[in-house]
C-alpha cells in the first residue's frame, strides 16, 4: 500500500505571516493540533497548538501582534504519496514524529499522512508497534 492510498488530502494550512489568534481559531474549528506553515506555495515549517501555548503563551508573546514564523519549527519531515506505507513509518520512527507532510515532485503539499491513518490501514502490528513505541516515547 501506498502512502496516497491513505493520507488526508484536505490539508489545513496556516500563513507564516498569520498571528497566533488565526492558527488557533483553525485548529479549533477543525479539531486539530498541527498546522503545516506555508509561504509563497511551499511549507516553511510546521506549529502545533503546543508552539502555540509554550512558545508564544509561556514566553509572554502578545497573541495578535506574534506571528506563526516567530514560533514555528522550521524543521519538516515529509514523504511523497507514492512511497510504501513500511517507508513512510520506518521515516516517522526514526524521526519520532506523530506525522509526515506529504509532498508532490516539486515539493508541494498535497497531503498529509499521520500515526492515525497508519493505525487504520495498516496490517503489520509489529513495525506499527514499534513506530508507536519510539514516536510516543
Amino acid at each position: 500500500m501506498r502512502v496516497g492510498d491513505i493520507m488526508t488530502r484536505d490539508v489545513l494550512t496556516v500563513s507564516a505571516k498569520a498571528n497566533l489568534v488565526v492558527a488557533a481559531k483553525k485548529m479549533r474549528v477543525r479539531n486539530i493540533g498541527f498546522l503545516p506553515v506555508v509561504e509563497n506555495g511551499g511549507v516553511v515549517g510546521v506549529v502545533t497548538d503546543r508552539d502555540i501555548a509554550l512558545r508564544g503563551l509561556g514566553e509572554g508573546r502578545i497573541p495578535e501582534l506574534t506571528t506563526i514564523r516567530e514560533i514555528m519549527t522550521p524543521t519538516i519531515f515529509w514523504c511523497r504519496e507514492d512511497d510504501v506505507l513500511t517507508d513512510a513509518a520506518r521515516t516517522m520512527e526514526e524521526t519520532q514524529v506523530r506525522r509526515l507532510l506529504v509532498l508532490n515532485e516539486t515539493k508541494r503539499l498535497v497531503g498529509l499522512l499521520s500515526l492515525d491513518d497508519l493505525a487504520a490501514h495498516m496490517s503489520s502490528d509489529r513495525l506499527l508497534g514499534i513506530v508507536l513505541r519510539h514516536v510516543a516515547a
